[in-house]
């Protein structure tokens, strides 16, 4: 039996049979006006910007959206999707494996698996992404992988023990992910260009999408060269405008720093750890170096097509964990992959440019800098230690002993005590997370917040702030 592998991954969704690519690797932005059956389904984002209004990119995160109503509302579009994508792919006698990222719950594979079934898609199997990945892949120890969505971002951590790669756990983060960023590349570059020329690509549906068009070519640019050049026709000729990788990754900030929340908050104490990602991540302009801020990770690259190729073949298979649809048919899903040879070989990520950001020394709090001694813990909250910071009693969600500021040899860590949560550059932190000036931690309502800077030996403070 031959096996189709389908990665689930809707900024690009991919294919391969037998470890090689199929079709091709296009983002899940599809036609979706039920009124032109001709092209329900088809790849859409050439024109995404012009009749955005009969087109779909959120249907695979409306499955795993936990909303009932909206998963029933984007089944219609996932299989149009499926049947004009897919299915095609599939030979006689294929069997169809799908490698699925974390935020695909047992709830959204239910919605999956009845897809698959609705178009004859003859299912084998669901398997973890990420442990596919770093099996595929060969990698050893603890190895942190990242997604980069089109509406979301997730990190898994997976362990590698026992002759399996297997997933141990993963976070989601749903409030950014690429569409935000293109969003805000889109707003930059028509800004320029109104600057330098006068000229507004945003000013009509037409030149709005050849500017999005451009987009994705003109940030991997950046991040591959330092620099990227956009030109639009205009009435009057053309209106160019050359953005540097730090512009790109300004605006695209608040999901680098999003991503570098969740890999901390996955990351083992005081471990040095393995990040594995795709070459698409790689062209994400600022998400290499801010991951490379954090002392001890490792960066590794893979090819986008590989998840898809390690579920095409049978070795790479783990044991099942826990079954998706009725009792007679179920379909399982495989947290681990079992390791043989691997099919690919890591690259290591060497990262260009200055210095990574400084561990913090001092925490500014009501305009004084106060030190982070080695060894020590500072504590905040309203009833903190003696040398602590101490919160007034008025605020709403703030604990007597809320988080604590630990300094060691390998950097400075928040470790969060409060069941009101803490808030690392935005995002809530899953139990610990690593800090590095410039950073701002948030409590409490109204908000509390405390900067991070570095004081260097010549007496001048780095905040580490872009």
């Amino acid at each position: 039996m031959s096996m189709l592998g389908l990665h689930l991954h809707d900024a690009a969704l991919t294919a391969a049979r037998d470890g090689e690519p199929r079709g091709d690797a296009a983002p899940s932005i599809v036609h979706a006006d039920a009124a032109d059956p001709a092209r329900l389904g088809l790849p859409a984002a050439a024109a995404a910007r012009r009749t955005p209004h009969r087109v779909s990119h959120g249907h695979w995160g409306a499955l795993c959206s936990g909303d009932e109503a909206a998963a029933l509302a984007a089944l219609p579009i996932v299989r149009a999707e499926l049947r004009r994508r897919i299915a095609p792919l599939l030979a006689p006698g294929d069997a169809l494996r799908i490698a699925v990222p974390a935020p695909f719950d047992a709830a959204a594979l239910g919605w999956v698996l009845a897809a698959c079934r609705a178009e004859s898609l003859p299912v084998a199997g669901f398997h973890d992404a990420a442990a596919l990945a770093v099996a595929a892949l060969g990698l050893e120890g603890t190895v942190l992988a990242p997604s980069i969505s089109l509406s979301h971002i997730a990190v898994t951590r997976v362990q590698v023990a026992d002759g399996e790669a297997r997933r141990r756990a993963a976070r989601v983060a749903r409030d950014t992910g690429l569409l935000q960023a293109q969003q805000r590349w889109l707003e930059l570059v028509a800004e320029a260009m109104v600057l330098r020329s006068r000229f507004d690509p945003l000013h009509e549906a037409a030149s709005e999408q050849r500017l999005y068009d451009l987009l994705p070519a003109a940030a991997a640019r950046a991040a591959l060269e330092g620099s990227a050049t956009l030109e639009l026709p205009t009435g009057n000729g053309s209106s160019a405008v050359t953005l540097s990788r730090d512009q790109f990754a300004a605006a695209a900030r608040p999901l680098a720093r999003g991503l570098v929340a969740l890999v901390e908050s996955l990351r083992p104490d005081g471990q040095p750890v393995s990040v594995l990602l795709a070459d698409s991540a790689l062209r994400v302009p600022g998400i290499v170096e801010a991951l490379a801020a954090s002392p001890g990770l490792r960066l590794v690259a893979m090819d986008d097509p590989l998840v898809a190729r390690a579920a095409s073949l049978q070795a790479i298979g783990g044991e099942a964990d826990a079954g998706q649809g009725d009792a007679a048919g179920a379909v399982r899903l495989h947290r681990g992959a079992a390791l043989g040879a691997p099919i690919a070989a890591p690259r290591i990520v060497e990262v260009e440019g200055g210095p990574a950001r400084a561990a913090p020394t001092h925490v500014l709090w009501r305009g004084e800098a106060v030190p982070l001694a080695m060894g020590a813990a500072l504590e905040v909250g309203r009833a903190p230690a003696p040398g602590g910071i101490r919160l007034d009693e008025g605020l709403a969600g703030v604990s007597r002993l809320h988080c604590s500021l630990r300094r060691g040899p390998d950097g400075v860590q928040v470790i969060d005590h409060a069941t009101h949560g803490t808030w690392l550059n935005g995002h809530r932190i899953a139990g610990r997370a690593r800090l590095a000036a410039g950073d701002r931690l948030r409590i409490g309502d109204p908000r509390v917040e405390l900067a991070f800077i570095a004081v260097g030996t010549g007496g001048g403070a780095d905040t580490g702030a872009a």
